[in-house]
């Protein structure tokens, strides 16, 4: 009778058990700006596995005083979407904050350009391969930038309960070599597009995530391209 009496006591336990871990975990809000290098291939996001914080961008809110962390690379399908099993922990913020804040990857948005445009070297010309979910935009005659807008939740402790929807902005730091059919030809030929830096901004918002119109994606990817290019610029003079 006592073992009885243990074992339920034990079983009646586990639930409680699960309940205080699951809500472990603590919605954030604020913007980190992270930098970074990747590489890209047919179906393959290759981050570097480490990226800091952008030069110059200051953190707010529950990223202040970010400098850095880990990513993990995006391999295999779907390519847009919402992913069947949130990708946890694929962006952990670890350096230079007193509590670690994990990012876990819901959502692949898809590119707002056309398959169309992925045949034109026209300057202001848009591409998205179909299925991918980059932008590529046709900046000048011979160089090309890309943007990337992912999804998800973010926070603090080992689950996702009590996280915040967070969307963050992926753009080519340096502008990409060459012009959109080079580019869409060598991603079709299996070849890679590597070299390329990146910057990303995060805004974590606790309660209804806001999410950017495809527009105005564009347009941050293309300022935070141009911020970057300045910024290299004020550095060789």
């Amino acid at each position: 009778m006592r073992l009885k009496r243990t074992l339920l006591t034990s079983l009646l336990a586990i639930p409680a058990l699960l309940i205080t871990n699951s809500a472990s975990a603590t919605p954030v809000s604020g913007q980190a700006n992270i930098a970074g290098n990747v590489t890209v291939q047919d179906g393959t996001i290759a981050f570097a596995p480490t990226f800091t914080n952008t030069a110059g961008a200051a953190e707010t809110g529950d990223f202040a005083g970010l400098t850095g962390g880990t990513i993990q690379a995006l391999t295999g399908g779907p390519k847009t979407g919402t992913l069947a099993t949130p990708l946890v922990g694929f962006i952990n913020f670890t350096t230079g904050l007193a509590t670690p804040i994990t990012f876990d990857l819901t959502y692949i948005a898809p590119g707002v350009g056309t398959q169309a445009g992925c045949l034109s070297a026209a300057l202001g010309s848009e591409c998205t391969p179909n299925g991918s979910p980059f932008t590529l935009f046709q900046l000048s005659s011979n160089t090309v930038i890309a943007s990337l807008q992912l999804n998800g939740v973010s926070y603090t402790g080992t689950s996702g309960s009590g996280s915040s929807p967070t969307t963050a902005i992926f753009s080519t730091q340096t502008a990409i070599n060459g012009t959109l059919p080079d580019i869409y030809n060598l991603l079709v030929a299996g070849g890679a597009v590597s070299g390329v830096t990146y910057s990303a901004s995060f805004v974590a918002t606790p309660g209804n995530p806001t999410t950017p119109e495809p527009a105005s994606m564009m347009l941050m990817g293309i300022g935070l391209i141009g911020a970057g290019l300045a910024a290299r610029r004020r550095v060789r003079s």
